[in-house]
C-alpha cells in the first residue's frame, strides 16, 4: 500500500521521518520529491491584491483624507480653526486606517496572506503494509502534513 502526502518544506518533515524510520520502516520504502514553484506566470491580481503595508497605506490616507474633511468642518466653530483641526484629523486618521487595518490583516486574514508567501512543497511518498497504514497516517498528520492520500 501507497502513502502519499505533502508537507510546507519545514523542520516537520524531517521529524516526521525520523519517527517513521524508528517504528521500524526501512528507508528504502519512503521516497521524498521536492516539488518546484513555477514562478513565471503573471500574476493578473497584483493590482487587485496588493501586498499588505501598501493596502495599509492606502486605507490610511482615505480615512485621512475623510477625517480632515471633518476636522476642517468642525474646525470653523471650534477655538484653533479649520486649519490646524484639518491638520490634527489627518494624522489621526492615518493613524487609524493604517492600523487599524494591519491589525485586520494579522488577525482575521492570516490565512489569504500566508497563501501568497507559501513555501515550496515536498512530497513524501511511503510503501507500507495494510496493517501499519492508521498508524503512519497518524505520524503524518501529528506533523502538519497539508494533505495525506492511500493507493
Amino acid at each position: 500500500m501507497l502513502i502519499i502526502s505533502t508537507f510546507e518544506h519545514s523542520i516537520e518533515v524531517e521529524e516526521a521521518l525520523a519517527v517513521l524510520e524508528q517504528m521500524g520502516l526501512p528507508r528504502n520504502e519512503i521516497m521524498t520529491v521536492m516539488m518546484d514553484n513555477y514562478m513565471d506566470i503573471p500574476d493578473h491580481n497584483y493590482n487587485s491584491n496588493p501586498n499588505k503595508k501598501t493596502l495599509a497605506f492606502e486605507v490610511g490616507m482615505a480615512t485621512s483624507t475623510a477625517f480632515s474633511v471633518i476636522g476642517i468642518s468642525f474646525g470653523f466653530i471650534l477655538y484653533l480653526g479649520p486649519i490646524i483641526w484639518g491638520v490634527i484629523c489627518a494624522i489621526c486618521g492615518f493613524n487609524i486606517g493604517y492600523w487599524l487595518t494591519r491589525i485586520i490583516q494579522t488577525k482575521l486574514l492570516k490565512h489569504v496572506i500566508r497563501k501568497k508567501e507559501r513555501l515550496p512543497e515536498l512530497a513524501v511518498i511511503i510503501q507500507c503494509h495494510e496493517e501499519r497504514l492508521k498508524e503512519v497516517q497518524h505520524v503524518l498528520w501529528e506533523y502538519q502534513a497539508l494533505s495525506v492520500g492511500k493507493f
